[in-house]
């Protein structure tokens, strides 16, 4: 399992009157990162910087920070940390400064950089992706009540149903509870829903 941002999220600091506008969003490659980060600063050129890192890959092991003109390591290594220290990754973090005539020092604009995009994720919130067995089900109209409920007993999620001539659900669930959610499901059913198994993907699930 692996958590990303719950969505775009944008929060401002201020500190000895430069300001630090943070943007932050869900990204699933180096394309879209990047694409991301050149739309804002497309809608900030007159920013004094902006700064960006991201983070990739569901065992986060892709990275890339730039400090965009400011001192080495002041800026785009303390973006990473943050995304880092709040356990996400497939995230991209943009804060543009606009400088306010007093310097900050190393320590203190690292640690501007770090409070702004901590706090555009905390904006953002969480969400969580596991890796989910996924499959094809079909089942007559009697059955939906208790093949739903089973799904959800599960973690389960339904991204796809058409109910014309019976329910044909595209259904998730874990991977880590494929087989215990087979089962169940054959018990509820009396084995009357017929289930083929389609090619294992990341998907969204309820941690609670």
């Amino acid at each position: 399992m692996y958590f990303t941002v719950g969505g775009d999220g944008t929060a401002e600091v201020t500190v000895k009157h430069s300001k630090f506008i943070a943007f932050c969003s869900f990204v699933a490659s180096d394309d879209e990162a990047e694409a991301f980060v050149k739309g804002v600063k497309k809608r900030y050129t007159d920013a004094t910087h902006a700064p960006y890192a991201y983070l990739l890959g569901e065992k986060a092991d892709k990275s890339r920070a730039s400090d965009d003109g400011e001192p080495s390591g002041t800026s785009g290594i303390p973006i990473l940390e943050a995304i880092k220290n709040s356990d996400l990754t497939n995230t991209v973090v943009v804060v543009v400064r606009y400088f306010g005539g007093i310097k900050l020092g190393t320590g203190g604009l690292a640690r501007a950089y770090a409070d702004a995009a901590l706090s555009a994720l905390d904006v953002a919130g969480k969400k969580a992706y596991d890796k989910c067995a996924v499959f094809s089900l079909f089942c007559d109209y009697s059955l939906i009540s208790a093949v739903q409920n089973q799904i959800y007993a599960f973690g389960g999620i339904i991204q796809n149903a058409d109910y014309a001539g019976g329910a044909r659900l595209t259904v998730a669930v874990p991977s880590d509870k494929k087989q215990t959610f087979l089962c169940a499901l054959a018990d509820a059913t009396s084995g009357r829903a017929s289930v083929t198994e389609n090619e294992e993907t990341y998907c969204e699930v309820k941690t609670c």
